[in-house]
């Protein structure tokens, strides 16, 4: 092909471009909404708006019942005792006597989590035979330990003190207990059923072991518990001979394990979030001034970390993962969960997104809260860290919480 077809090729080809780019037809109905002119990409700050309304630091309803894990000790002023009870004790050894009792021993079987300095710390408990009944709803470490105590006897049925050492196959804790106790969760009663108009024998009801740490304990340890999938958990082995004289052996194993915690309020003038002790913040939001409809884009969170009003146990991570959820009615099931890290800046808590949540109350009142919390049951229920931010009232702006929230308008709505 010659040059000049070439040129004249090309200009036929711009021609008919610019023909057809000045058409004059109106877009459809569907496609108007999605001209650029139509809708507006804005940005709002908590650093220039009031967005961020109310914090309250409250101890949600948690109690560390049956979670796979005890807290025994005290350290940072905490104190944690634990009440344990055994399950599965059989109603045919009642003719038992103290002399027919060989051993008696309680086997604890410790974690690799503890508060405080283990190495050099001092931990030592009480154990105690609980004389009345209690409930994981009702009973609390108040109630526990009022004075004259009411719920376990005054004397101990054993003690122990030692170090555990947190390697990485950890040694048990193993102490005798008082052949007395044994004799009496074997007594059996006779118990009439209006149903078949017979008496039955059964275990008379016992109430457990309670285990106190002693005064001078600055120590917290962690030890196994019963939960419903626990392969195992503290054990009470019984050798005693029966009949025969010959030696035999009853091993129980705790059915219900929980701790009981007494922990000093945070100051509420933070943001506070502590494990164990479930100090929980809420956090009240306002974005009414957000057109109502708008898409919202993105919703991002950061919290300011304050190290020296915080803590955490001996199994420190790199990067620490917390919750910010969004609840209805209770704060046991959230409608939107987020999580946020330290993983950028290890003294900033970012939340990368709560969108969901944002573009929920924009379809309501543009108002709504988010829940600061532990993240998983395993900080929930079986640690005690402490993490604190600054509040919104802190003197440095910079360090308050902050929002920042980017959505766009369309105006043809608001015609």
């Amino acid at each position: 092909m010659s040059q000049f077809l070439k040129i004249l090729l090309i200009a036929l080809v711009v021609v008919f471009a610019l023909k057809f780019s000045g058409c004059n037809e109106q877009p459809s109905q569907i496609a108007i909404n999605l001209l650029p002119d139509t809708s507006q990409i804005k940005g709002i700050s908590s650093l220039d708006t009031q967005l961020i309304t109310s914090q309250r630091v409250f101890q949600a309803d948690f109690p560390l019942f049956n979670y796979g894990a005890v807290l025994l000790g005290k350290s940072k002023g905490i104190t944690a005792a634990v009440i344990t009870s055994f399950a599965f004790i059989p109603d045919t050894l009642s003719h038992l006597k103290i002399e027919d009792i060989e051993n008696l021993k309680l086997t604890l079987f410790p974690h690799r989590y503890a508060l405080g300095d283990s190495n050099s710390g001092y931990f030592g408990f009480d154990i105690y035979r609980v004389n009345r009944r209690w409930a994981k709803d009702t009973t609390t470490y108040d109630s526990l330990f009022v004075i004259p105590a009411n719920y376990y006897d005054p004397i101990p049925v054993a003690s122990w003190s030692g170090k555990i050492v947190l390697k990485d196959s950890l040694e048990t804790v193993t102490l005798d207990l008082s052949k007395e106790l044994i004799i009496e969760w074997l007594k059996t009663e006779n118990v009439f059923i209006p149903d078949s108009g017979k008496e039955i024998k059964r275990i008379i009801p016992n109430y457990g072991l309670i285990l106190v740490p002693h005064q001078q304990c600055n120590v917290i340890h962690r030890f196994y518990g019963n939960s419903p999938t626990a392969d195992f958990s503290s054990l009470i082995k019984v050798d005693y001979r029966d009949g025969s004289d010959s030696l035999r052996e009853l091993n129980l194993v705790s059915g219900v394990d929980m701790t009981f915690l007494d922990t000093p309020m945070p100051d509420t003038s933070y943001i506070v979030m502590q494990n164990g002790a479930n100090y929980w913040t809420e956090l009240g939001f306002d974005l009414s001034m957000v057109p109502q409809f708008s898409g919202i884009h993105k919703a991002q969170l950061t919290l300011h970390f304050v190290p020296e009003l915080s803590y955490r146990g001996n199994i420190k991570l790199d990067t620490t993962v917390i919750e910010a959820n969004y609840f209805i009615k209770d704060y046991l099931n959230p409608i939107f969960q987020f999580t946020g890290s330290n993983a950028q800046n290890i003294n900033a808590f970012f939340f990368p997104s709560f969108t969901s949540a944002v573009q929920y109350w924009n379809r309501t009142t543009g108002k709504g809260s988010l829940v600061i919390m532990p993240h998983t049951i395993n900080n929930q229920a079986r640690q005690l860290d402490r993490y604190v931010f600054y509040g919104l009232n802190h003197p440095d702006v910079s360090k308050r919480p902050s929002l920042k929230v980017i959505y766009s308008t369309n105006p043809s709505m608001f015609e």
